[in-house]
């Protein structure tokens, strides 16, 4: 038998949880789907020091776990469950949190799009657990690793993927930024305001960054480059100690070395976690959900079809009319948790109205 919903969250980063906490003080009895991981990206960061209200910081985990009391106090149900699946197609919406025999949630989570819509199809062979008259989604985004062993259980222990998040922790330390893109160089350039020892480890052997922005990091006389360079192993016990290198030098010899590490910093890119919703969703060439927020041409021309009477029309919406979207599954630019948290108030007070007109 399925469960009714006036609206599901899927996701429970700061989005998510703003989202709880807006409908269910609206009382709209938002159900909270956390998945895997409940809490985000977060979890793994040490301190927050950047979020307004706290001005000595406060610990990833503790501040994500006070927003998830936060949302419970008020009503929000929240439910540590996976959405394997769902179908948009009409309402209400099908929601299901069942995986095939033998899937394990790690193994769903990091399957390939065509294995996921295997899955999937799978999964929609039987009766959907949930039914919901509207859904917010902000399953956030996740930092491209290098796909080194131990890589993860480094996460928040010198491991990072937002320089702009953690610089202030490597004040003096030996810190190093994998990449060669816009990111690369802004990682680069916020940790050179706390350290002099900032080293760039690029696999080529030149930037694929703007100009400007290369030339911001090249004429840097606090970051250093080394080229045709990547990193093979993480080695440490609670915290990075050291990192693995392998460089190709000009006339083709390898050179392997270790490098005593304070901070690795991945900057080689964010993934949303969106494959769930493909074929059901916009999405754009990099699996970002387009909403009329959307910072991009798509995101512009939502936009522009839901002007009425000179003003956007439930700006957090989707391509599907009542799914709405919040937080870095659909940022593809900032990644803060203060935005994400504003957005996941956007979309809260849209799903609130939306439901009051249909």
């Amino acid at each position: 038998m399925s469960e009714k919903k006036r609206l599901v969250i899927i996701g429970s980063g700061p989005a998510g949880y703003t989202a709880a906490i807006y409908t269910a003080r609206a009382q709209m009895a938002p159900a909270v789907y956390t998945g895997v991981e409940s809490g985000g990206q977060l979890m793994y960061t040490t301190e927050l020091e950047n979020f307004p209200g706290f001005p000595e910081g406060v610990m990833g985990p503790k501040f994500m776990w006070s927003l998830r009391q936060q949302a419970a106090r008020f009503g929000a149900e929240v439910k540590d469950q996976l959405i394997t699946a769902v179908d948009f197609s009409q309402r209400p919406f099908q929601l299901w949190t069942s995986l095939p025999k033998g899937v394990s949630p790690d193994e769903y989570k990091r399957s390939e799009p065509n294995r996921m819509a295997e899955i999937t199809a799978t999964i929609k062979h039987q009766p959907a657990e949930i039914l919901a008259e509207a859904v917010v989604v902000s399953t956030g985004a996740s930092g491209v690793m290098l796909g080194l062993e131990n890589e993860q259980s480094f996460l928040g222990k010198g491991l990072s993927v937002c320089a702009v998040c953690d610089a202030a922790f490597f004040r003096q330390k030996r810190v190093f930024v994998v990449g060669g893109g816009d990111s690369a160089m802004e990682d680069a350039l916020a940790l050179a305001k706390f350290t002099d020892q900032v080293t760039i480890l690029h696999r080529r052997d030149s930037f694929r960054a703007s100009k400007i922005m290369q030339d911001r990091v090249l004429n840097h006389p606090q970051i250093k480059v080394r080229w045709k360079t990547t990193v093979t192993e993480i080695i440490g016990t609670d915290k990075i100690e050291r990192i693995g290198l392998e460089t190709i030098e000009t006339d083709g010899k390898i050179i392997k070395q270790e490098l005593p590490a304070d901070g690795l910093f991945m900057a080689i890119g964010h993934k949303p976690v969106s494959g769930v919703f493909a074929g059901q969703l916009e999405l754009d060439a990099h699996g970002y959900i387009v909403t009329s927020q959307s910072y991009s041409e798509l995101g512009l021309t939502r936009a522009s079809q839901a002007l009425k009477a000179g003003l956007v029309q439930f700006p957090t919406m989707t391509s599907i009319e009542g799914v709405f979207a919040a937080g870095d599954v659909v940022d593809l630019r900032y990644k803060q948790a203060i935005t994400a948290a504003g957005m996941g108030c956007q979309a809260a007070l849209d799903a609130e109205r939306w439901l009051e007109t249909n």
